[in-house]
């Protein structure tokens, strides 16, 4: 299937750790609005209507399985998105794949919580990822978290913290609040929604004083 992917240039990037696209990103797209990245984007159907729905923007999705990320690939031709691209490959690689501050918003939505303590490392909201989102996060720039575990929401807002972020919105029951913060749903989440489980979501951004990314 990556063989598939790596046919349709216009709308995939196959990335490995010698990477590409670095700094090069808004050259992808016709518009030259701000640059959004949805790291795990599985069948796309966020980033989709995202990208339906602000057409002045450019959004990237990550996926690094190229059986799940052909249907996101399908569906968005089928939807004809010119402002919609797509990485095949692994969010390890992020600081090879995109210059310091080139990201405005980073997506994180429903990713695995490895739950045993020898696995810590693997998720997601570790001070080890947040410092690849840093580098590659405008001054500006947020990130938005999303998940239906308890126990990583709370271990990801203590690591936000940490990590020199500020807490933008917490909500642990987000669609009870009614507030209007993401009107966009993933697959999983409207099948929780469905269900009546609770979202919990943070928005954070970097306020801290620490050096700012540099190009090494």
């Amino acid at each position: 299937m990556a063989e598939v992917l790596g046919q349709i240039p216009e709308l995939v990037v196959i990335a490995d750790e010698n990477c590409c696209g670095r700094g090069t990103w808004k050259q992808h797209f016709s518009v030259s609005g701000p640059l959004f990245l949805e790291l795990g984007t599985g069948k796309g159907r966020f980033l989709q209507e995202m990208a339906r729905q602000h057409s002045e923007s450019c959004f990237v999705g990550l996926e690094k399985e190229p059986d799940v990320l052909i249907q996101a690939v399908r569906k968005t031709r089928e939807l004809e998105l010119t402002n919609l691209k797509f990485i095949l490959g692994d969010v390890q690689w992020l600081d090879r794949m995109f210059a310091p501050a080139e990201v405005d918003g980073i997506y994180i939505h429903f990713c695995d919580p490895w739950p045993k303590s020898r696995h810590e490392k693997r998720r997601l909201t570790h001070p080890d990822f947040l410092r690849r989102y840093r580098q590659i996060l405008g001054p500006t720039g947020t990130l938005c978290f999303k998940t239906d575990n308890p126990e990583l929401f709370e271990y990801s807002l203590a690591s936000f913290v940490a990590s020199g972020m500020e807490l933008l919105h917490v909500s642990r029951n987000l669609h009870a609040e009614g507030a209007n913060l993401s009107s966009v749903m993933t697959e999983y989440e409207m099948k929780f929604y469905a269900a009546g489980l609770p979202i919990h979501y943070c928005e954070a951004r970097f306020v801290d004083s620490g050096e700012a990314p540099t190009d090494a």
